[in-house]
């Protein structure tokens, strides 16, 4: 019991510290002469930008598994995926495994028809392989850009539809966060239609010897990308701020960072202002109730 009650209180003063944080960059950005509202006041923008610009059209795919059906997923569901043009999630799907009310929500949820996913965390290379292979077969002249992404992950899709409409899908190049010479599968990360191709091509080449299951699925991932002539391209701002984020944005702003994340960064990690590009994209780690307190503070608050 009392360690309930102080899981309760952890959780409970993370999102007080969340709100406080963000509730600070919405005074403070109000209040500069000259601000930048793209992180901010994406719901006035959002008209803007697509008059102004074409955007590219994305599918998004994200990993999840049934347990979190009835908590991440409906978070996720009701909050940024039905932004993405078409959104997927991949899961495994086994109804005598699972509850009459994850049943009767599954039911009203986009799930990828694939078949054989195996569950468990250490089967992640294998979901995201089948999740590439099911897009390349059903949507790759539907969409310019693919999207994977995990139930943990915050999308600004707005921001990310930006991003890319200054981008070429005709080229063999994937976005994210970088970790030196691959992507962080939690911050999500984007492949386009070329990568696509080049990503069922490598998977069906033996000499390419991509890996079915097993392993770091976004090093597995990226290992079989580059044997295609696939690799990484750069997701900073002009001031050298990142858009996609491995941590929760408190831990950024905060400069809480792991010693695994500040072995791994491909760039000098920032902390405060210049934790985060005014055009960011994505968080890692997002609990489903840090999920609303995003949405809500991005979409409706009005300043």
């Amino acid at each position: 019991m009392p360690h309930s009650i102080n899981k309760q209180r952890f959780i409970s003063i993370g999102i007080i510290f969340s709100v406080i944080i963000l509730a600070t960059i919405f005074s403070l950005a109000y209040s500069a002469k000259n601000f930048d509202t793209g992180f901010i006041s994406i719901y006035f923008n959002r008209d803007i930008q697509h008059n102004k610009t074409k955007l590219p059209r994305i599918c998004c795919l994200i990993l999840t598994t049934p347990k979190y059906f009835l908590t991440r997923v409906k978070a996720l569901n009701e909050t940024w995926a039905p932004r993405c043009d078409r959104y997927f999630f991949i899961t495994e799907y086994d109804r005598t495994t699972m509850t009459p009310e994850q049943i009767k929500f599954s039911e009203q949820i986009p799930i990828a028809p694939i078949k054989n996913i195996k569950a468990g965390y250490y089967h992640l290379t294998q979901k995201s392989n089948l999740a590439f292979l099911f897009a390349y077969e059903n949507y790759l002249n539907d969409f310019e850009w693919f999207i994977k992404a995990d139930d943990d992950t915050y999308l600004i899709v707005e921001h990310l539809k930006t991003f890319l409409s200054k981008q070429n899908s005709s080229e063999p190049i994937t976005f994210g966060y970088n970790y030196k010479r691959y992507h962080s599968g939690g911050a999500s990360y984007v492949l386009s239609r070329e990568s696509l191709r080049r990503f069922y091509e490598a998977y069906n080449d033996p000499a390419s010897k991509c890996a079915k299951d097993g392993g770091v699925e976004d090093i597995e991932i990226a290992k079989c990308l580059r044997t295609k002539g696939v690799y990484p391209g750069k997701a900073l701002d002009k001031e050298n701020r990142e858009l996609f984020h491995p941590l929760p944005f408190s831990h950024h702003f905060m400069g809480f960072f792991p010693d695994w994340l500040v072995q791994r960064a491909e760039n000098p990690l920032q902390a405060h202002y210049n934790c985060c590009s005014t055009q960011t994209i994505s968080f890692h780690y997002v609990t489903p109730e840090e999920q609303y307190l995003m949405d809500f503070l991005l979409y409706r608050a009005r300043v």
